[in-house]
């Protein structure tokens, strides 16, 4: 199953293989005498159907993998080194098994970078299996004598230190970042990052030198004297938004001659903003730089921020301790005012039930303290008999004796 020529055209594959550092179509025409793995299975699974490219330490070929459903594409890489230097194949075999563990490390656990199938040894030959990324890589978006506004350079930027930054998060130093090794994919837009045959692990560093591992204009000086640093990476992500803003490739670039500080502002229309952090990342000396991807997108997102939230930056600690003395005072203050309620309420109710419960014919502490009567039935009783013993005294008085009716 072979994928058509347009298309193969159009898609940057897996691998530190290359043919004077790009995939022309005349690498991928040569006769296939020269690649006897064309159509061979491997591992009864993997059959080879072309050849994408081919550089110092193998070949590059597109696979279909038979034991999946619709059996995908997948890419392998043959471990074959062109120099038979005793010295050099040991440094490119160790070279070839970093890249299969660095595959497996960071390609299971994120989804912009390839994922290991395989790594095996077949017939004295060693074999890398990876994913197949459908897409185009950088140089079809970056192109000589074309700037990119400065939006489009902030996001990719942006997109590229992000996977960047889970690498250096393991502390993988990858030393290859040029377009050629980033690729956009056609599913969903997102940049993958690629090439995984240079990287180093920073614990296998120590104070040894290694042997420098690149490409011109994207490596900066300490990586040169095979010192890298996770800021080497940072430097190339800088050379890109450089080369994306300008148009022009790192070699066309001028250097000032006392700080051999690359000089570019003059040939972009950026802000100050953007061109302050972008000149952090390329930075000749290394402790000038940022130190990792991390910092180096903390530091490109800031530019990003409205002023007022920039300015207000350094009180944001303070207003968050003050935040739990407000919370706990206005929660004391709500439960000092539940209980002065609550106990409002119950002393009115209280004396509701005294004042419905009081017997009829007893007066309340306010009657008696008024001497107000609290029967007055019984009052107007009283008062009539009294009135009536006063009414019968006084006739007894006036008339003596009785007085007999006429007959």
């Amino acid at each position: 199953m072979e994928l058509p020529q347009s298309k193969i055209e159009t898609i940057k594959l897996l691998g530190s293989v290359d043919c004077d550092n790009t995939y022309s179509s005349s690498c991928r025409t040569r006769n296939t005498h020269q690649y006897p793995l064309l159509k061979k299975i491997l591992r009864n699974r993997f059959e080879i159907t072309q050849v994408l490219g081919s550089g110092g330490s193998g070949d590059t070929y597109l696979a279909v993998d038979l034991d999946l459903p619709g059996k995908p594409h997948c890419v392998v890489k043959h471990f074959k080194p062109k120099d038979s230097n005793p010295a050099v194949v040991p440094i490119a075999k160790s070279l070839f098994t970093r890249e299969a563990e660095a595959l497996y490390q960071l390609g299971n656990n994120h989804d912009q970078i390839p994922t290991l199938f395989a790594h095996f040894d077949e017939d004295g030959d060693f074999y890398l299996v990876q994913r197949f990324v459908d897409g185009y890589d950088l140089t079809q978006e970056i192109i000589v004598g074309k700037s990119l506004s400065e939006n489009a350079v902030f996001n990719l930027l942006k997109d590229i230190l992000e996977v960047l930054a889970f690498v250096h998060q393991h502390n993988i130093i990858h030393r290859d970042i040029k377009p050629q090794n980033i690729m956009r994919r056609h599913s969903d837009g997102k940049v993958v990052l690629i090439d995984f045959g240079s990287i180093k692990k920073l614990g296998a560093l120590g104070a040894n030198v290694t042997i420098a591992v690149g490409t011109p204009g994207y490596m900066p000086s300490e990586q040169a004297k095979g010192k890298p640093k996770l800021c080497s990476d940072v430097y190339a992500v800088g050379m890109i938004g450089i080369q994306a803003l300008t148009g022009l490739q790192p070699n066309q670039l001028q250097e000032d001659p006392d700080t051999e500080e690359i000089i570019w502002r003059h040939k972009a229309q950026v802000s100050d903003a953007l061109a302050d952090v972008i000149d952090l990342m390329v930075r000749d000396r290394h402790s000038q730089r940022y130190q990792s991807a991390t910092e180096a997108l903390q530091a490109l997102l800031s530019t990003k921020l409205p002023p007022s939230v920039t300015i207000a930056e350094p009180n944001q600690n303070a207003d968050h301790k003050s935040l739990p003395l407000f919370r706990n005072f206005f929660l004391l203050l709500g439960m000092g005012l539940g209980v002065t309620t609550s106990l409002v309420i119950l002393v009115l109710f209280y004396a509701f039930l005294n004042a419905n419960t009081s017997l009829p014919d007893q007066p309340t502490k306010f009657n008696r303290l008024m001497d107000i009567p609290t029967n007055k039935s019984s009052d107007q009783k009283e008062v009539c008999k009294n009135n009536c013993t006063i009414e019968e005294n006084t006739k007894s008085q006036i008339y003596p004796h009785p007085v007999k009716k006429s007959q």
